[in-house]
């Protein structure tokens, strides 16, 4: 199973959502520690300590003064009358430590304060300490973390929109606009008005590349186009040679020689037009391309005749139902008459019989037979090289090709001492309906 691939875009936006978590967690650590701290248990250890030196110097000097104002005040009472400038609800209280922010004791009262009642003589000593200033920083300090949080959640959600807006967005355009580009149209390029640099860069490389591809097609025709009229001159001198031949009144013994030139001279001829036709770019098939399937297959047995010579093998013809196939005749002649001639390579006595019936040739020998999934196996191979593997010939590879090209699908069944069937299936380039098509004699 395919790994799943994730965007960039993706990728950065998970980073950042998870930097965001981390850094909402940080404050709210912060913030709980910040909470803790006035609930710390230093704000008793302070109150003893400032109790305790107020109880000794009242032991030396019982009218020693007592701190009364800042955030440490104490007070001395006697019974529950509360002493000058000390709160009434601290004067009941009973010796013990007490406290706003969960320690024992309620107070109706909006002051936050630590309280310490200790004994002192006949009375109590109430030390407090102020914590109000504290508590209203830490929640100033709260209120700002959360507006930080939220601040911190817009500018990544902004930044995320920016990274669609200016990253994945132009890649998309550019990917969407690179399959619009259509191979037929020369001198198609991508448009350079990207405000990106990197996007802009993207798009200058792949224009240079398209260049360059689009001329070394160039180059690849123009080389096709000259071989082609390079062989086509030697092949019509000997075409014609061999015609001035036949007319020389030549031995009979030379007719078998000559038929021989003729006929490979003609294949020749097949196999040039079917590469120039491959090597063209697929587009739709004229009118003029289309082939009277069950007139040129009788053609095609007698064209081959020459190959059953010095061989006890005869051709039959089966049904011919008739069949218009949207395809030029010289591709139908390389595939069917390629097949013809391994039927009739493998077959040394009995016949090799042709049938057209549901839009599909059928090719039937009487030979030995073969490896039918070797032979399908270097069918498979053929359909997947770019060229013909060595020592193979073209055969093979051109059958392939012209398959490809026009959706069709060759099925070779052979059984050993039972001769081979090959099944040629063009129903993808039947014609429904008879057209106006030339005699394929």
């Amino acid at each position: 199973m395919a790994p799943r691939r994730r965007s960039l875009h993706w990728w950065i936006s998970a980073s950042l959502i998870l930097l965001g978590l981390l850094m909402a967690a940080a404050l709210t650590l912060q913030s709980l520690r910040s909470q803790q701290l006035v609930e710390h248990r230093i704000w008793r250890q302070l109150l003893e300590s400032v109790a305790a030196g107020h109880a000794e110097q009242r032991a030396l000097h019982a009218d020693a003064p007592l701190p009364r104002h800042g955030i440490l005040r104490t007070w001395y009472v006697e019974g529950t009358t509360a002493a000058p400038g000390m709160p009434d609800y601290l004067a009941r209280l009973a010796p013990g430590y007490y406290s706003t922010e969960g320690g024992e004791g309620e107070f109706a009262t909006d002051d936050r304060f630590h309280a310490l009642v200790s004994p002192s003589g006949r009375g109590r000593l109430v030390t407090t300490v102020d914590i109000g200033d504290l508590e209203r920083q830490q929640n100033h300090d709260a209120l700002f973390n959360v507006l930080w949080a939220g601040v911190l959640v817009a500018a990544i959600a902004g930044l995320i929109a920016w990274l669609h807006a200016n990253l994945v967005r132009p890649v998309r355009d550019l990917a969407a606009r690179m399959r619009a580009i259509d191979p037929q149209v020369r001198g198609a390029r991508l448009p350079l008005d990207y405000r990106q640099e990197e996007i802009h860069a993207i798009a200058q490389a792949s224009n240079a590349h398209l260049e360059r591809v689009e001329r070394f097609i160039e180059r690849e025709k123009s080389l096709l186009d000259q071989a082609s009229h390079e062989f086509r001159t030697p092949v019509a001198v000997i075409s014609g040679a061999v015609d001035v031949l036949r007319q020389q009144g030549l031995p009979e013994r030379a007719q078998p020689v000559l038929d021989r030139i003729a006929g490979t001279v003609g294949h020749l001829s097949e196999i040039m037009v079917a590469l120039l036709y491959l090597a063209r770019e697929a587009g739709r098939t004229q009118a003029a391309d289309a082939t009277a399937l069950h007139l040129l297959l009788p053609q095609l047995l007698r064209d081959h005749e020459h190959l059953l010579a010095h061989k006890r093998v005869e051709f039959r013809q089966g049904t011919m139902q008739p069949t218009w196939i949207a395809a030029p005749e010289a591709m139908v002649r390389i595939a069917v008459g390629n097949l013809v001639r391994n039927a009739v390579e493998n077959t040394c006595e009995g016949h090799v019989e042709v049938a057209l019936e549901g839009g599909a040739v059928a090719i039937r020998d009487s030979g030995g037979g073969f490896d039918a999934e070797q032979a399908a196996r270097r069918y498979r191979d053929s359909l997947r090289a770019a060229a013909p593997a060595q020592g193979q010939g073209l055969g093979l590879f051109l059958v392939g090709r012209i398959c490809d090209r026009f959706g069709w699908r060759l099925d070779i069944d052979s059984m050993p001492l039972d001769g081979t069937l090959a099944s040629l299936d063009v129903g993808a380039s039947v014609i429904a309906g008879p057209v106006a098509v030339a005699d394929p004699g």
